[in-house]
């Protein structure tokens, strides 16, 4: 056996050195942190794809509440509930065609985020729409605006002093509202939104009976009005 060869069956009895061992350690460090990336990548995802899913089943299970008129008390239009199945979610429901376009124009504010472009290009494309909606009624922007925050109001108001019905429509939104994964957006929520046209009986939760009910107890209460107004002429003619 020559010298070389001797030498180099010491080494490989002697394994590896400390400097092999560092770049093998490094190597399989590097293996072992790009898949907990990769898994933790993938957990990320796995968990918004079923915060939409879930959020979407959310928000079809209430507007089927509404729709079958299931509710025994009408929902207060822009008020946020909490959802006790589901703590980190909360849903509302928002009737009234101007009160629906205020909320997806919110939405997509506050979905660009720190974008400020983003941001801008939502103000301007809503700025825009009121515009042409202004224009189409013949009114400025500003007169626009007035009106829809009447219409907002006289919505309210309509649904709690007309009897509702059945050939009467409101379009009705229900957006839910859950945690946004996104590290860069820490503690903001995600929102899903549906929208429908509902009848004002759906809305109300009350029966078909009970709506023909209401209606001819305002129509009692008019026409008793109406012939107590008639009253009072004859009764001073009489004096």
């Amino acid at each position: 056996m020559t010298a070389a060869s001797h030498i180099a069956g010491a080494r490989a009895e002697r394994g590896f050195t400390l400097v092999e061992a560092l770049v093998a350690l490094a190597i399989v460090s590097m293996i072992v942190i790009s898949y907990i990336g990769i898994r933790t990548t993938a957990l990320i995802d796995a968990t918004q794809a079923r915060n939409w899913r879930l959020a979407r089943e959310i928000a079809e299970e209430k507007m089927s509440e509404l729709r079958a008129g299931a509710r025994e008390v009408p929902p207060t239009s822009g008020d946020l509930v909490e959802l006790e199945k589901f703590p980190e979610f909360a849903f509302k429901v928002v009737i009234g065609e101007a009160a629906v376009n205020e909320l997806e124009s919110s939405l997509a504010s506050a979905a660009a985020g720190g974008d400020e472009a983003a941001a801008d290009r939502n103000e301007w494309q809503q700025n825009r729409e009121n515009y042409r909606r202004a224009q189409q009624g013949g009114m400025t922007a500003a007169e626009y605006d007035e009106q829809r925050l009447m219409q907002e109001q006289d919505t309210a108001l309509r649904l709690q002093q007309e009897p509702p019905s059945a050939t009467k429509f409101e379009v009705v939104a229900v957006a839910v509202y859950f945690p946004k994964l996104d590290p860069d957006y820490e503690g903001q929520k995600d929102a899903l939104v549906i929208k429908a046209r509902l009848s004002t009986l759906a809305i109300s939760g009350k029966t078909p009976e009970q709506a023909e009910r209401e209606a001819a107890a305002i129509g009692d209460g008019a026409e008793g009005g109406d012939g107590a107004a008639g009253g009072n002429p004859t009764n001073g003619g009489a004096r």
